[in-house]
């Protein structure tokens, strides 16, 4: 029988992927003034239309700093890699924040596959347009105010067949004319990748900056090397890395909780040492809370003593614990922060 240890099997992962920075392409310009402008823009078919969107000033930016500065603190949820849990950890940490008693929104710019108002109960209840703007789905499970392209659909079946300019005017919108009022956080949980929809979002809140990011991945080698790159995308953009997620890391027997791995394991470690960034902790699979949360219900109350949820309450006063201190200590950088605690 042939024994693998932690550390090689880190050590192993390290060896087998393929980092971003030897690639040999050019992104695009992470600062929006210079999109048209930089070198790299040089025979760009996109040039031109990159130099007429910031010739110009944004007209909506008053009115989107205006919403997003009554919002204390607002939290990305990334992965640049799809079906690894995104969704289901921004809804779960939206109901724990608000299981607190703090005043949570959720924003799902997922605009091709929103899940959002399935995780929090909201199926079927349409946004009202009013003359102050959008007013959020209210969630039962906290008085979550929610938003996401889910409620505008008129059926589950709807398909989203939209090219990316149409993306961005409607991501545009739920930030400018949504009636957010007063809260204490704002999740706002992105589709897989690094394009459009993020760089939208992060031009939008380019004065009312984001508190951080909280990246998800999945235990196996193929997901670090996707999720690598949005660590890199963070990096570029200027965005603290608050810690990183690593989620389905095993399952958790219903009968006896006892955790089995059933795939490849050491992802989140792997990009947490390699980048110098907080690891929060593994979180398994668990039949009993992946059934709950499809049937709309609200985890953190059903399963409270579920050593998953005290799993991911641990993660969640990590973060909250950070923010506070980031507040504190202005200059300090989440970046360059390692902290390890592996709750499995």
């Amino acid at each position: 029988m042939i024994s693998i240890t932690k550390g090689q099997e880190l050590h192993n992962m390290s060896a087998q992927l393929h980092d971003i920075e030897d690639l040999g392409f050019q992104e695009c310009p992470a600062d929006t003034r210079d999109a048209g402008r930089a070198q790299v823009c040089e025979g760009c078919p996109g040039k031109e239309l990159c130099l007429s969107e910031v010739s110009k000033p944004d007209p909506d930016q008053q009115m989107i700093d205006t919403r997003l500065k009554a919002i204390k603190h607002r939290i990305l949820v990334l992965s640049g890699k799809g079906g690894v849990g995104k969704s289901s950890i921004a809804a779960i940490l939206s109901q724990m924040l608000a299981g607190d008693g703090k005043r949570v929104g959720l924003l799902d710019v997922d605009i091709c596959g929103p899940s959002i108002p399935l995780l929090l109960g909201v199926v079927n209840k349409p946004i009202l347009d009013s003359q102050w703007g959008w007013k959020p789905v209210i969630s039962p499970h906290g008085n979550i105010k929610t938003l996401s392209v889910g409620s505008l659909l008129n059926s589950d079946a709807q398909a989203v067949v939209w090219r990316g300019p149409r993306k961005t005017a409607l991501i545009r919108r739920m930030i400018k004319d949504t009636l957010w009022g007063r809260l204490d956080y704002l999740v706002i949980d992105t589709p897989p990748g690094t394009s459009d929809e993020h760089l939208t979002v992060m031009k939008l809140l380019a004065t009312a900056k984001p508190d951080g990011a909280i990246i998800v991945t999945s235990p196996q080698k193929l997901s670090a090397g996707v999720v690598s790159r949005e660590i890199r995308f963070c990096q570029k953009m200027n965005i603290p890395v608050l810690g990183i997620i690593e989620n389905m890391s095993g399952f958790c027997c219903p009968c006896c909780s006892e955790v089995s791995h059933v795939f490849s394991s050491g992802a989140g470690e792997y990009l947490a040492q390699k980048y110098k960034i907080s690891f929060f902790g593994k979180i398994p699979l668990d039949p009993q809370l992946s059934a709950a949360q499809e049937c709309g219900c609200n985890i953190e109350v059903e399963y409270r003593d579920s050593p998953i949820i005290i799993a991911l309450r641990k993660i969640i006063m990590k973060i909250v614990d950070d923010l506070h201190k980031e507040l504190m200590q202005p200059s300090s950088d989440l970046l360059q922060k390692p902290t390890h605690s592996t709750f499995w």
